[in-house]
């Protein structure tokens, strides 16, 4: 029955019956998670290879990211004054010489020929790291400060999205790739949408001054 205040007065508080006809029905039946799927979405014959592989590329995007940073926060980050434990610069070099290793194994090298072929050592390749992962480092630190102050918060939604933006670039279904990927991974995602917030309001800050 149609509401006694519709807008059609001719209808208004009148009985109604609808007829519909229902041609097709579709539904979306999204593919198990097993080494099958991963054979035929990727080059790996099995699934855990596959996810190592998006972690990886995970770790590597954020190193990128992080190699690129805009020089408003690299000023800030130099008149920061901090002490950085020489431990936490030697792991951040061991994982950038391993993420260099990565590299030159997608280019069909391997890091123990390369370094044969060039008369680099591991403690050498160690050495050119170190100011890099010193000023990573001291990047984070000042930004999460900011993240901190300002009281930064992501939403769930939010890294859906951004799971979403690197499921298209993986060419593979946002919600499958929310199923490939751990809390852990998850949460880091949510840490570096924070971070990039953190930039974001550097550089806006900059841009009024």
């Amino acid at each position: 029955m149609f509401p006694e205040e519709y807008h059609a007065p001719e209808l208004a508080g009148k009985p109604a019956k609808f007829e519909v006809t229902i041609k097709e029905i579709k539904m979306t039946e999204l593919p198990e998670l097993n080494d099958e799927f991963a054979s035929e979405v990727s080059d790996f014959e099995t699934l855990a290879e596959y996810k190592d592989d998006i972690r990886a590329k995970l770790q590597d995007k954020k190193n990128r990211e992080a190699a690129t940073e805009n020089e408003n926060r690299d000023k800030v980050v130099e008149n920061a004054q901090m002490d950085i434990p020489q431990a936490m610069i030697d792991t951040q070099a061991r994982g950038m010489v391993e993420d260099y290793a990565r590299r030159l194994q997608s280019q069909g090298l391997n890091i123990n020929d390369y370094m044969k072929y060039t008369g680099m050592t591991a403690d050498k390749l160690m050495e050119q790291m170190a100011p890099q992962a010193l000023k990573r480092i001291k990047t984070r630190l000042v930004l999460e400060k900011i993240v901190e102050l300002e009281n930064i918060q992501v939403t769930d939604e939010a890294v859906y999205q951004q799971i979403g933006k690197m499921a298209t670039s993986y060419q593979m279904e946002a919600e499958k790739l929310n199923e490939l990927l751990g809390e852990k991974e998850k949460e880091q995602i949510k840490e570096d949408l924070k971070v990039q917030e953190a930039v974001d309001l550097l550089v806006s800050e900059a841009k009024l001054v």
